[in-house]
């Protein structure tokens, strides 16, 4: 079996040839662990790979435990046929896995924006025009645009971006997903059970607390927490009113770290993340952004590898690393940027353009 390795910095590229079966499946992992010892990220470029099988795919899954979380091991350049074996096996799940085109460019077929620091300066409360023209290309070169973000339809509606013609909208986290007319195909709602508690918290009125249905969101009081909160995010103020039983797909609190940590304990069928200092998203732990991805995904049937994903806060970390491609925006917060494939320029400084264009896009 033939099997080229290259070596440049923190990288090894290996690309082996032909098929990985029973006869080459050990003369593959003998080179593969050989170059794991060298301390460096791995890359394997499958192009040249037409075929390989369970010995194979044993063979990524021993040098994946191996390497444990400590280095990066990364399968690149997957044809169809390969790609199917990956998808089916669950290997999209374990490995991060690029299918390239024939031209080489990036495979892109769907790309997600987050809204607010993505799509929507907070300095200008305005898109910036780079970015209207470059979601505009994306388009015209026949790639889907879809928001995934912690707002409701309701407040989006608000906002100057629904004239950006998107092809679908993931709401809430991921946990409503609309089609490109605003039609509900998916959701996930919060554990009816967890609904008594969470419903309890907005009755007991200690905390600012919202809680949000398919078509209605209302809140239980107003402090100047809340409204400090939703002018440095052009938000809204939901309206004051009362539980009537409908399914939660996803609540908000206004609280500081101290409270955050409280109900970060409390809650065990639930997850929580930032989006302001004093901003909290509160959905099912089976929600987020990554699993309202992989609903549209089934729905239009592509591939992870096929995707880009654009945020730049704590809620867009699980949609970066599900995306084949994962971009964080240059005025994002920093652990975002260490977990992204790729970091961009700051929204106001055209960063959306500008990575487009890094990867090929437009």
């Amino acid at each position: 079996m033939k099997i080229d390795v290259t070596k440049e910095a923190d990288i090894c590229l290996i690309r082996p040839y032909g098929r990985i079966d029973t006869l080459t499946a050990e003369e593959f992992k003998a080179t593969l662990f050989e170059n794991l010892k060298g301390g460096q990220n791995i890359i394997i470029d499958l192009s040249e790979i037409e075929y390989i099988s369970s010995s194979g795919l044993r063979v990524f899954l021993a040098a994946k435990k191996e390497l444990g979380n400590r280095r990066a091991l990364s399968l690149i350049n997957v044809n169809e046929d390969v790609m199917d074996v990956f998808e089916m096996t669950g290997f999209t799940d374990l490995f991060h896995i690029e299918k390239q085109s024939v031209d080489g460019q990036k495979d892109i077929k769907v790309v997600f924006f987050d809204i607010d620091g993505t799509l929507l300066s907070h300095k200008t409360g305005q898109v910036p025009e780079s970015t209207k023209k470059a979601l505009k290309k994306l388009q015209e070169n026949g790639i889907k645009i879809v928001v995934a973000t912690g707002r409701d339809l309701v407040e989006m509606k608000k906002l100057p971006i629904m004239d950006l013609n998107f092809d679908g909208y993931l709401t809430l986290n991921g946990n409503i997903c609309l089609d490109k007319n605003e039609k509900m195909f998916d959701g996930n709602e919060i554990d009816p059970g967890e609904v008594e508690i969470l419903v309890s918290i907005f009755q007991a009125g200690k905390i600012p607390f919202v809680l949000i249905g398919e078509n209605k969101r209302y809140i239980n009081f107003v402090d100047d927490t809340v409204i400090r909160t939703q002018e440095q995010t052009h938000g809204t103020i939901p309206d004051i009113g009362e539980y009537q039983g409908e399914k939660i797909y996803q609540c908000l609190a206004f609280v500081d770290d101290g409270i955050r940590q409280k109900l970060d304990n409390m809650l065990d069928e639930c997850m929580i993340t930032s989006w302001n200092e004093t901003g909290l998203d509160i959905i099912a732990k089976t929600g987020g952004k990554a699993a309202g991805i992989q609903k549209f995904l089934d729905r239009e049937g592509v591939y992870r590898s096929q995707t880009m994903a654009f945020g730049d806060g704590e809620n867009d970390l699980s949609m970066l690393k599900f995306a084949g491609t994962g971009v964080a925006m240059g005025n994002g917060v920093e652990h975002l940027k260490e977990s992204a494939d790729y970091v961009t320029a700051d929204i106001d400084d055209d960063g959306i353009e500008k990575a487009l264009e890094h990867f090929g896009l437009i």
